[in-house]
């Protein structure tokens, strides 16, 4: 008995934390509100006798709500299925929002559903930089060639405007070196590798190249090799505008 009340007294503790930390709101097992925490309403810019009793649907964005893979969503959460993503979602104000959210079935003894709890952060300015930035690189994509390498100079992907430009179609450069490219004799065996070295490193190179298309065909380029950094500041891979 005392091992199981310290169980449960860890239990609640961990939920206290989480509850301190995270928007937290439960659901019947057909989707009626049945609690939510002070930071999942201020999130949302509600207050609690406003959505409790209501359904989820209340923060489903309009074109979603009569959808068939709403009513499959919780048809499969009422079986106990678990979902995690990011989800968009309508705050009180009428203004969309990005959630990073986990659905959690709880179970009774038998097994059976008996609540849903989310457990949720708002990542709305996440997502809109993601959408900033993937949208000013389709920008750039329209306007410049661009192909991508690993650190070690094997091609990655390659736009339409750098495949146009080489002559290639995709299926004849991805997985091939960035060497296919080089003009025989115009930079030593050392140089290349000190080249492809810096880039591994994290070190920006600008210039003009002398390059070779198809058939051999001469090609100028002004180009930057940019390497692109991972959270830890560390080069993952390099991509050429």
């Amino acid at each position: 008995m005392g091992d199981t009340g310290k169980t449960i007294d860890e239990l609640a503790a961990q939920f206290t934390a989480i509850n301190r930390s995270q928007a937290v709101i439960e659901f019947d097992p057909h989707g009626r509100i049945l609690w939510a925490n002070d930071n999942f309403l201020r999130a949302m810019g509600y207050r609690s006798d406003q959505i409790v009793g209501q359904h989820h649907r209340m923060f489903m964005p309009r074109d979603d709500v009569g959808s068939s893979e709403y009513g499959e969503f919780w048809r499969q959460l009422g079986r106990g299925e678990f979902f995690t993503g990011r989800f968009r979602r309508v705050d009180g104000r009428g203004n969309e929002l990005w959630l990073q959210a986990s659905y959690n079935p709880i179970f009774d003894e038998h097994g059976h559903v008996i609540k849903v709890i989310k457990f949720a952060m708002d990542v709305t300015e996440d997502e809109m930089q993601k959408a900033d930035a993937t949208g000013q690189l389709q920008a750039i994509s329209k306007v410049q060639a661009i192909i991508e390498f690993d650190l070690d100079g094997r091609i990655l992907a390659a736009n339409d405007l750098f495949l146009y430009t080489m002559g290639y179609q995709p299926s004849e450069v991805v997985g091939k070196h960035h060497s296919m490219f080089v003009v025989p004799g115009s930079i030593t065996q050392g140089e290349y590798k000190a080249f492809w070295a810096r880039l591994a490193r994290g070190h920006f190179e600008q210039g003009t190249y002398h390059r070779m298309g198809k058939n051999r065909r001469d090609v100028w380029i002004d180009a930057s090799y940019n390497p692109i950094m991972d959270p830890q500041g560390r080069p993952f891979k390099v991509v050429k505008y």
